[in-house]
């Protein structure tokens, strides 16, 4: 800990003078403060060091004075005392900092701070760093207030040195998937709730879980249920940065793959033509940074055939096969000032997320039964207890709280999504005390399901049967502890296997008669909840998953 405060800040003072001098320049000089001769013995003594930060080829926004123990950066996953200086509005804040990139790193640093610091302050005002806790700001008026700021500064240091620090262990692959995604449904739904958004029990859990599983997703249900609100809230809290998410409006014009994907100049076949929605620049970010999640969120996905504009996209994510984009045989420009020329041949990259929402009505098309088959479909509905709370204080979600709020799980959620889901066979007793019990179970209920569902021609393939084993792995893995195996079914049957149910009572009447007793056997309210309002319908002498 710093005791002798007066030693320290006749050693601090002047390496913070040179920081805000550098800060606040027009054009700042990029390389570092050098850390003058007498600070360099006060942190050896307490085994720390210090690093500024002005930009790295171009001037940062917010340049940053920090405080590291040994082989520790701002780049690699922790916590640490820093100065943040913005730029924007001349102020400086002495903050309790959290890495932005949040890189899984080895060593003996603190990774999280305790709640009772940081429990009461506000994050820093600015998405660059949203996730870091503002102890005290000065302003540009006080910014000579040198020895303040450093009795602040003291303070986040003295806390830091205090902390507990960790060194993660090498788990296998599981347990390090448990570790880094165990608390993300959990969190990204507390964050969305405060934020003003009402949320389904739960559906956070199966969102997340869908996505890992596949990287094509549906929303569906009540108009104004908060479907393309929940696909944006959470690509806002996962990203680190608003490039990394797109909502585009699919228009009723949309014949062609050219809305989504561009097109090559006929004319001048040196340019290339890209859609004005962005959709194909967020494609190519995401190609060339593999590491962090993109998302394109297509809103009323269903006002034009969907085949007709997605199908090369479909086919793709399918396949993992190149889109054929022009003829050419190098990479075209859009024209002056395009920073992502467009390749001849585009594969979807792996961190790509697509999010449609449906809407049912006169002018909207009935999704065909292939396109439902190679999604989750979450359906969206609202309930009078939900209006009655809702109208209490009715106020519209606040994007701007969620920036970036889970921005150091994006690693680790690109990873999952990309590789292979967890084997329930194998599920930790934390979990599950047997996992290999969830498997035979898994097993016997799509067989059972399979059968029910086989006589009208609505059963599933093999690629199904993967995706369902592939989400109940990771429901698991997101819930935790006191995860039931009936929850992670029950979503699969309602999300898998029921969208693609429509039919008169003949047809369907005994298959849904089928599933009312599957679903009452196993447990399956979400389900049974459904089938029971599609049988209503039936009545009328035709039902469809699908609701306007």
């Amino acid at each position: 800990m710093i005791e002798n405060k007066e030693q320290f800040a006749s050693a601090f003072i002047p390496y913070l003078s040179e920081f805000l001098v550098r800060a606040s320049a027009a054009k700042p000089e990029l390389a570092q403060v050098q850390v003058p001769h007498e600070l360099q013995g006060v942190a050896k003594q307490l085994g720390i060091s210090f690093k500024t930060s002005f930009g790295m080829g171009t001037a940062t926004v917010i340049p940053w004075l920090a405080c590291f123990l040994p082989e520790q950066t701002a780049g690699k996953e922790g916590v640490y005392p820093v100065l943040l200086y913005r730029r924007d509005t001349s102020t400086l804040s002495v903050c309790y900092g959290v890495s932005a990139t949040a890189q899984a790193a080895n060593g003996h640093w603190p990774r999280f701070w305790p709640g009772a610091l940081i429990s009461q302050l506000p994050h820093f005002g600015h998405q660059k760093y949203q996730q870091s806790y503002e102890l005290q700001l000065f302003p540009a008026t006080e910014l000579d207030r040198h020895s303040v700021i450093v009795d602040a500064f003291v303070k986040v240091i003295n806390d830091y040195l205090q902390v507990s620090r960790t060194m993660p262990s090498n788990p296998a692959p599981f347990m390090q998937l448990e570790r880094d995604l165990s608390s993300l449904a959990t969190s990204s739904a507390n964050d969305i709730s405060v934020a003003g958004l009402n949320l389904q029990e739960g559906i956070l859990g199966r969102l997340v879980a869908s996505l890992l599983t596949k990287r094509l997703l549906i929303l569906t249900g009540l108009s104004g249920s908060g479907k393309t609100k929940l696909g944006h809230a959470f690509a806002a809290w996962i990203a680190e940065s608003d490039t990394q998410y797109r909502v585009v409006a699919v228009g009723a014009d949309w014949t062609t793959n050219e809305n989504l994907l561009g097109y090559q100049d006929a004319l001048r076949p040196e340019i290339y033509r890209k859609p004005n929605n962005g959709a194909l620049d967020l494609i190519l970010r995401a190609r060339d940074d593999a590491a962090r999640p993109y998302f394109l969120i297509l809103d009323e996905m269903n006002l034009s055939h969907v085949e007709r504009y997605f199908a090369d996209t479909l086919s793709a994510i399918e396949s993992g096969e190149p889109i054929a984009l022009h003829s050419a045989t190098e990479d075209l420009s859009g024209g002056d000032g395009d920073t992502l020329p467009v390749p001849p041949r585009l594969t979807l990259p792996k961190n790509l997320f697509i999010v449609g929402t449906v809407n049912v009505d006169e002018t909207t098309y009935m999704f065909s039964p292939k396109v439902l088959d190679r999604a989750n479909v979450i359906e969206f509905r609202a309930t009078a207890d939900q209006i009655n709370a809702f109208m209490d204080d009715p106020q519209p979600i606040r994007m701007a709280a969620l920036a970036h709020k889970g921005a150091g799980y994006g690693a680790a959620f690109v990873a999952a999504a990309a590789g292979d889901a967890p084997r329930l066979a194998e599920l930790p007793k934390t979990i599950h005390p047997d996992g290999a019990q969830c498997a035979a179970d898994l097993k016997a209920r799509l067989v059972e399901a399979f059968q029910a569902l086989e006589p009208i021609g609505a059963e599933f393939g093999f690629r199904t049967a993967f995706e369902i084993s592939r989400f109940v792995a990771f429901h698991a893995t997101l819930t935790g502890a006191g995860w039931q195996f009936n929850d992670a079914l029950d979503a699969q049957v309602y999300q898998k296997l029921m969208p693609k149910l429509h039919g008169s009572e003949r047809r369907l009447g005994p298959v849904l008669k089928a599933l009312e007793g599957f679903c009452t056997t196993h447990g399956c309210p979400l389900s049974l909840v459904k089938i029971r309002r599609m049988q209503d319908r039936l009545k009328d002498g035709f039902t469809s998953f699908a609701e306007a």
